[in-house]
């Protein structure tokens, strides 16, 4: 299962997210989720991926922007 998948289901889920509003371009906000939920949200990220996220990377705005970090860790992992 790749990137998008595994967060999409974290998503809907853990945090109650409607899967017809993931598109790229949905904002955190749009999806429902608060700050609070972000963070928790980037833990379980983390959790899920075995990767380590710094705090000065871990803000981002769309689920578009989510995937792209992951991939990014996940690519310099393989490394």
């Amino acid at each position: 299962m790749g990137a998008r998948a595994k967060i999409e289901e974290l998503l809907v889920e853990k945090y109650g997210v409607d899967s017809q509003r993931l598109s790229t371009n949905a904002t955190m906000s749009d999806l429902g989720l608060d700050s609070l939920s972000l963070a928790e949200l980037v833990f379980d990220i983390e959790d899920e991926f075995g990767i380590e996220i710094p705090p000065e990377e871990a803000e981002f705005n769309t689920f578009g922007e989510a995937i792209a970090l992951v991939d990014r860790h996940l690519a310099t992992r393989e490394r």
